[in-house]
């Protein structure tokens, strides 16, 4: 049986540049490039897998019966992505569930809640299936691979092989020769790592990659995917992304082409902020006072229970403003008031 689910996170920013927290939810990108390029995916992490797929046999999202099958899950908070079927090689009448997620942050119950996600699909189906973890955390020793449970010589495994992102800062010139569009997805990755606390060095990668992805020759619909990506991963404060935004319309008109218009990139921040909206509505109150308490504690200490109490109470829209506050504060007391 081949054991599967892709699992992708996003790191989890220490201190983001102003208005960068206010785009925790990397879901929706992620979701984008998926659908866009899920061979791509495969064949870019976990190519020997890739290969033993009959591609030309199509493939299907089963997202809705994902939702359906995890929905009970009650071991952790649930980032689940995509589900697709696919079509094995041998030509045997069965099918694989290639499970895909987003972690926001290291979880020490994710090897128990891939194993429930395997079981139940499993269950379900009735089929192989395989689990895939691509981990874009910034913390290097968290690399989680198995999970297991025994008791009186019964025992339940899980192992499922997993790529960190990180691991590619020494490859660096081999994802700048690389065709696949995974390979800007990571450079856009690592670079977001590096240039969390400057902004300045984060507006010359952007510009870069962004320059970089208009010369790969790709389809006009494929570079909007990738610029959206590229946009959203290493967002920048509003001066800056003001400069970014003349650097890239000078690209345009030295290379001779117009890719992303201004009516598009009104479309893509209006899509940031739906997705906002939504990520609320969804519980992504949860995440922000995650955020904003990591935030505290790496600048001021641990955060007092009284803290903890006021933060857990506040608004959704006050939760954004602290989370900015923070940047430039020198006391806590600052923050808050």
């Amino acid at each position: 049986m081949i054991k599967a689910a892709s699992l992708i996170t996003q790191p989890m920013p220490k201190q983001p540049p102003p208005s960068t927290a206010r785009r925790a939810d990397y879901d929706t990108p992620w979701k984008d490039v998926l659908d866009r390029w899920h061979r791509q995916f495969l064949e870019f992490f976990f190519p020997l897998a890739a290969a033993e797929i009959d591609w030309s046999r199509g493939h299907e999202f089963l997202d809705k019966e994902l939702q359906k099958v995890t929905r009970r899950a009650v071991v952790g908070r649930r980032h689940v992505d995509k589900l697709i079927k696919v079509w094995r090689r041998s030509g045997a009448e069965t099918w694989v569930l290639i499970h895909t997620e987003v972690q926001g942050n290291r979880e020490a119950d994710f090897p128990k809640r891939l194993y429930t996600y395997h079981s139940r699909l499993t269950d379900r189906y009735n089929r192989p299936v395989a689990t895939f973890v691509v981990l874009t955390d910034d913390h290097p020793d968290w690399r989680p691979a198995r999970y297991e449970q025994a008791l009186w010589g019964c025992r339940a495994v899980l192992e499922f092989p997993s790529i960190k992102l990180l691991d590619y800062r020494d490859r660096v010139t081999e994802l700048e020769t690389s065709a696949n569009p995974f390979a800007l997805v990571a450079l856009a990755h690592l670079a977001a790592i590096a240039t969390r606390r400057d902004p300045p060095a984060r507006l010359a990668h952007k510009i870069g990659l962004t320059r970089r992805l208009y010369r790969r020759g790709l389809e006009r619909d494929d570079i909007l995917s990738l610029y959206a990506f590229i946009d959203w991963v290493l967002a920048l404060p509003d001066a800056l992304e003001e400069d970014y935004h003349r650097c890239i319309q000078a690209i345009e008109e030295a290379e001779h082409m117009q890719y992303v218009t201004t009516a598009e990139r009104i479309g893509i921040q209006k899509g940031r902020k739906e997705g906002r909206k939504e990520g609320r509505k969804e519980g992504r109150k949860e995440g922000e006072v995650a955020i904003l308490l990591r935030q505290i504690a790496r600048k001021f200490g641990p955060p007092t229970d009284a803290v903890r109490e006021r933060i857990a109470g506040a608004d959704p829209e006050t939760l954004l403003e602290w989370s900015d506050l923070i940047l430039t504060a020198q006391t806590l007391d600052e923050v808050l008031h």
